[in-house]
């Protein structure tokens, strides 16, 4: 048979294909075995003094060894901060150095899945005590570990196939500080006057948030007292509940006065008792909307918001265009009333349409709440019981399904919708039925339907943040509605005076026009009622931009108020310009505004910072108004305890206005009582003694002199990183932790202790008998033997001391007699810890033993206790 030429040429290319094999398994076979490295050591060379050799580096030949003992440590996994954890260290019996103990909790608290270890490493773990010490490479095959002793960090490095999944943003319930008993206040007090033709108005204004907390039980009371000069003082409760965390739920608890949500049914105060879901409590990747409120103000003018007849936020503020960001939302549902009442007395008021988003969850999530309790009518009607439930559930990605009941004597209603998630944007569906019984005569049956859009467009940057439309029927009746129309009927008035909505729209567009080509925004509403003509309609208009480093904007208001049938059209144009280069650098502007109704109106303002973290900021003014010019001036001061400011205006009219402002908070806990700056509903006291005034990153928050300070504003059930900068304390207090995070409850108030150390902050330059520098890297001990520093470059020491004034240090950069020596020191006598005292420096002598013995030995100081050494 004839061979053919080919296959003479297979033959010796499949023998190189499975040699090449052979070759890599016996390689892999060897890659195997564990490879030994050889011990890296440092030249000494690198450190030669002449004459004298190279510096013993042999107590730096290994890594930073750790003494075996418990440590209390920030875990880090994957790079992702997992708690503080206490950990201990042991050396194991064949090792020289101790490493980290692991045992099943710490295995379970880095997220090691158990499920995914190898039969074998399950059985020892099993077998194991709780408390059994494992090294992790010995769990979990490829982790790593590493520990800085020095920022008391450890890093855990466990390959993906080895953890847990979880969502990003999860932090464990685990985790989770419940804080410590305190009790706080916030205040927010605003004295306004006006006099103008001889007429004088003054009001004032306190807005309370006081709490107490109480283990897991968080009180919480929110009021606020009124004063007109020509009536009586007013005082109202907005809310006052108790509240605690359902962890196994992730739910909130409330119990007395309080809000629904407004997210189904139409936002209402009761008294009762609610178990709703809290989104808060789940990670930040599967998670209150409150709207911007913007307007014009002619002079320095009061503005007050309110919301379902409770005055939710009141606050003086500078001529010009003016933007109220940071409002405590109240539920979801209910218009925002704005009233500004400027200098001269004149009042202007407009509505904020307020209302939820699309809401749409994820498959398999869901939400729900549960109330039973009695509503709260503020005199506007007689109160009823009710339970009112709500469930939502994220079917799949593109649908969620939601619906819910009200029940009350003689009224139910029904609700059921679902929120899709299209290509065009999210948008939500839904229809409520309602039967209400106003009389024996009058039962009203009808149905109320809602649409709502929400969109951002990529391709053309336009964000629809909310388009909602509503119809209801005659005969629907909201449970406020009914018990407005029944308080008619027992006084036997017509049912025509209770307002029925009909219809209402609202818009809010966002549109970016390019770069260098700034963006406009649109707003606007439109509201009619079934029992009287008419509609009340309003919207806004801006655009804004930059040239070079100024910026302008225009803008349109125009309001149609149906009580009234007026209409008011507001023309808006304004320029700003810094006077400088500087970040901080004071700002000019300059307006034009033209109302329908009042005339054309021009302003210019000077506005700027100064002091320490700029926490003082003015405003100077000048206004020319038809038939009136004005001038006005405020200031504002952040101090670490509390907001001061006020302000004076003058117009040529005669008008005079004065007002000031101060808003601030008391946090009592077993420290002590300390003043702050208003806080948020999460907050922190930071503990850092003898560390008055070191800043932490939060503006304008210090220290104080009794050690301590409040942080407002921390996300609850999230990460939060607490960071004390020294800048600004004495140079005799030394932080061993600058840094902290923390995980809190809703409503907590954590304790966060930054440990300090005070003692003399002491620069010794060192040189030997001879006139040389103590070697560089030479260890530095104390009397008990402890390392408090290392010998630098030229001889240079830093050492910080213990309180005595004098004493003696002891310097080693070898093993031999000659190659250590001791210095005597003396300081001046000095009170408590100053945060002005400067740092001290002194020069000093060492002397090796034989040179100290040999002094001593001398007849002519036979009679002294100590030499001349160490004297500067």
């Amino acid at each position: 048979m004839k061979t053919r030429r080919s296959d003479f040429q297979l033959k010796p290319f499949c023998a190189v294909v499975f040699g090449a094999m052979a070759a890599m398994h016996v390689h892999l076979a060897h890659a195997e075995k564990k490879t030994t490295l050889a011990q890296v050591e440092f030249g000494n060379d690198f450190l030669w003094r002449d004459g004298h050799g190279g510096i013993d580096t042999s107590r730096f030949g290994g890594s930073n060894p750790v003494i075996p003992g418990s440590y209390r440590v920030d875990l880090y996994v994957n790079g992702a901060w997992m708690g503080r954890q206490d950990v201990v260290f042991r050396t194991p019996a064949n090792g020289t150095e101790a490493s980290a103990c692991f045992t099943r909790s710490l295995l379970d608290t880095a997220g090691v899945d158990f499920a995914k270890l190898s039969s074998e490493t399950i059985d020892t773990l099993k077998a194991a005590g709780a408390d059994s010490c494992f090294a992790l490479e010995s769990i979990v095959p490829d982790a790593t570990v590493k520990f800085d002793s020095g920022d008391l960090r450890m890093d855990i490095g466990i390959p993906q196939i080895s953890m847990r999944r979880s969502a990003r943003g999860y932090v464990s319930p685990e985790l989770w500080d419940k804080g410590v008993t305190a009790g706080m206040l916030s205040y927010n007090f605003n004295a306004y006057r006006t006099s103008f033709s001889e007429q004088t108005n003054t009001s004032y204004y306190l807005g309370l948030n006081g709490g107490l907390n109480l283990g897991d039980w968080r009180l919480r009371n929110s009021s606020s007292v009124m004063k007109q000069s020509s009536g009586g003082t007013r005082f109202q409760t907005i809310a006052s509940y108790a509240q605690r965390s359902i962890v196994p739920l992730n739910s909130m608890l409330t119990v007395g006065d309080f809000f629904t949500s407004g997210q189904l049914f139409d936002s209402i105060s009761y008294r009762g008792v609610q178990m709703a879901s809290d989104p808060r409590m789940l990670p930040e990747s599967q998670t209150g909307y409150a709207p911007v409120v913007r307007g014009v103000a002619r002079s320095n003018a009061k503005v007050r918001i309110s919301q379902n007849g409770v005055v939710i936020y009141e606050t003086t503020v500078s001529p010009g265009q003016f933007e109220i960001t940071d409002l405590n939302p109240t539920g979801f549902g209910g218009d925002l009333q704005v009233v500004v009442t400027e200098a001269d007395g004149a009042q202007s008021s407009f509505s904020v349409p307020y209302a939820s988003v699309a809401q749409l969850l994820r498959p398999g999530s869901d939400r729900y709440s549960v109330i039973a309790g009695r509503t709260r009518s503020n005199g506007s009607g007689k109160d009823v019981n009710f339970i009112q439930s709500t469930y939502e559930r994220g079917i799949s990605n593109e649908l969620t399904l939601f619906g819910g009941t009200q029940l009350a004597p003689e009224y139910l209603a029904l609700t059921g919708g679902s929120a899709f998630s299209t290509p065009i944007g999210a948008m939500s569906a839904s229809v409520t039925q309602s039967h209400a019984k106003v009389r024996e005569d009058d039962t009203r049956n009808g149905q109320s339907m809602r649409l709502d859009y929400s969109k951002f467009l990529e391709s053309t940057d336009t964000n629809f943040t909310l388009a909602a439309y509503r119809y209801s029927s005659s005969g629907f009746l909201r449970l406020q509605d009914l018990i407005g129309l029944k308080q008619l009927a027992d006084r036997g008035q017509s049912l025509a005076l209770q307002d029925r909505q009909r219809s209402q729209f609202q818009l809010n567009i966002t549109q970016r026009l390019g770069e260098g080509r700034g963006s406009f925004y649109l707003t606007g509403s439109s509201l009619n009622y079934w029992n009287r003509p008419g509609s009340t309609t309003q919207y806004q208009i801006g655009y804004s931009n930059n040239w070079s480093v100024a910026s302008y904007s225009l803008a349109l208001q125009r309001q149609r108020d149906l009580a009234s049938g007026q209409t008011n059209t507001q023309y808006f144009a304004s320029m700003s310009l810094p006077l400088g280069r500087e970040i901080y650098s004071p700002m000019l502007s300059t307006s034009m505004s033209r109302d329908s109704r009042s005339g054309t109106a021009m302003q210019a303002t000077l506005n700027g910072t100064a002091g320490e973290d700029n926490a003082f900021s003015y405003g100077v003014s000048s206004a020319k108004n038809p038939g009136n010019v004005n001038s006005s001036v405020n200031a504002q001061y952040r101090a670490p305890y509390a907001t001061i400011g006020g302000s004076y205006g003058y117009g040529s009219g005669g008008s005079r206005q004065m007002s000031a402002q101060v808003s601030g908070a008391l946090v009592a806990h077993a420290g002590g009582v300390i003043l702050s700056q208003a806080l948020g509903d999460t907050i922190a006291i930071v503990e850092a003694q003898a560390a008055g005034g070191a800043m932490v990153n939060s503006s304008g928050v210090r220290v104080s002199d009794s050690g301590y300070a409040v942080v407002p504003y921390l996300t609850p059930y999230r990460t939060n990183e607490v960071v004390v900068d020294p800048k600004g304390t004495s140079t005799d207090v030394e932080m061993k932790v600058t840094s902290q995070r923390v995980a809190p409850y809703a409503g907590a108030v954590v304790l966060m202790k930054y440990e300090t150390a005070s003692g003399r902050s002491l620069l010794i330059k060192a040189t030997q008998s001879g006139g040389d520098p103590v070697p560089f890297g030479a260890e530095v001990r104390d009397e008990r033997n402890n390392v408090v520093g290392m010998a630098g470059q030229g001889g240079i020491i830093f050492v910080r001391l213990a309180e005595q004034e004098a004493g003696a240090l002891n310097v080693k950069w070898g093993n031999g007699r000659k190659e250590q020596c001791s210095l005597d020191y003396a300081v001046s006598v000095r009170g408590k810890v100053s945060k002005d005292a400067a740092m001290e420096q002194i020069s000093a002598t060492c002397e090796t033993p034989a040179e100290v013995a040999k002094r001593k030995n001398a007849p002519e100081m036979v009679s002294r206790e100590g030499g001349a050494a160490g004297k500067s």
